[in-house]
């Protein structure tokens, strides 16, 4: 999983921590504070005190499993206190590593757990086995999920072929909802300090923005009414977290796979003012070129249109940023979704 950002230049833990996690962990500030929000009803949420206290455990409370999951979860006052708290440890404490990976079957659950808490560094299913059996220990319903992910932006409008992905669903006051660990954890983000922050648009994710790159094997999972097929989910276009941060339609374009001729067009739904920049490269290559793009705006519809020069299968990159000021010198944009663009 990998986000883009891009830049363009135009126009030249003490006592008082811990009663504060009983009391005032969950607030909610007059003005967002730093971070990635999420399109759920927890964006507003501070947890920067649950996350200070996760994130400074000391190594004495991680000897196992239990012990971890006590000194975590004992002074939350809520749920969702005892699941941030959770998060805020594994991301904080365990590195995302393919090495890990060998392909063996694990003997139990709670084996493959303990061995990522020994070494602190996994992939996806040791993040949420972690989780499920630290969190677990509380009562609360957690359970892993197996599925597709759409990871690669190649993957746009193609048949994802095997199930290569885990994550969780966590049971919160008697609903349900989604994270995936190990995508806040390679998605990370750059903080204030500068410093990398996992991206919380994974934590308890809405959704009809998780199915956009997750299709679990049991359809029950997606938590969606109608749920999507597997063949509706094959033909995705591969949407970024920044697609829906910036205020685009949650009702994404449904279809990943354009055919075109000299010009190609497509429609996006924000009602904010944003702007836009466009590039193209081979399927598949590592490189790709800025193509001039035209928009066009009605009401809330963005049209854009970009000239295709090549014949073939190409991939078109959309970035997109808020409007900024006319004095803006240094653009930031962000990558919030590629298409499979077929020229014959």
């Amino acid at each position: 999983m990998q986000n883009y950002t891009i830049r363009s230049r135009r126009f030249a833990t003490g006592m008082a921590l811990f009663l504060l996690f009983f009391s005032t962990a969950l607030t909610v500030p007059s003005q967002p504070g730093p971070g990635i929000p999420r399109p759920s009803k927890f964006v507003a949420i501070d947890y920067s005190t649950i996350d200070r206290y996760a994130q400074n455990a000391p190594e004495s409370a991680a000897k196992n499993l239990n012990t971890l999951s006590d000194y975590l979860t004992s002074p939350a006052k809520t749920e969702l206190a005892k699941a941030r708290s959770v998060y805020a440890w594994i991301t904080s404490h365990v590195r995302y590593d393919e090495s890990t990976f060998s392909g063996r079957k694990y003997s139990s659950e709670v084996e493959y757990a303990n061995r990522v808490l020994r070494d602190r560094k996994g992939v996806c299913t040791g993040f949420s086995l972690l989780f499920k059996h630290l969190l677990g220990r509380t009562g609360i319903p957690v359970v892993t999920i197996k599925g597709y992910s759409r990871t690669n932006d190649s993957e746009a409008g193609q048949p994802i072929q095997r199930v290569d992905h885990e994550w969780n669903a966590v049971n919160l006051d008697g609903e349900w909802y989604l994270l995936d660990i190990a995508w806040a954890q390679t998605t990370a983000k750059p903080g204030p300090d500068g410093e990398l922050r996992p991206n919380d648009f994974f934590f308890l994710t809405e959704p009809a923005a998780f199915a956009a790159n997750h299709f679990p094997t049991d359809p029950r999972w997606q938590l969606l009414n109608p749920t999507v097929s597997k063949t509706q989910f094959d033909q995705f276009p591969k949407v970024y977290d920044a697609y829906f941060r910036l205020g685009f339609d949650p009702d994404f374009p449904k279809t990943g796979l354009i055919r075109t001729n000299d010009v190609l067009t497509v429609s996006l739904q924000n009602d904010s003012e944003v702007e836009f920049l466009c590039s193209m490269g081979r399927q598949g290559g590592s490189t790709a070129t800025d193509l001039p793009v035209t928009i066009r705006r009605s009401g809330s519809t963005y049209q854009l249109s970009v000239p295709v020069s090549q014949r073939g299968n190409s991939t078109l990159y959309i970035f997109a940023k808020s409007k900024g000021p006319r004095s803006e010198r240094v653009k930031s944009y962000e990558g919030i979704a590629s298409f499979t663009v077929v020229k014959s």
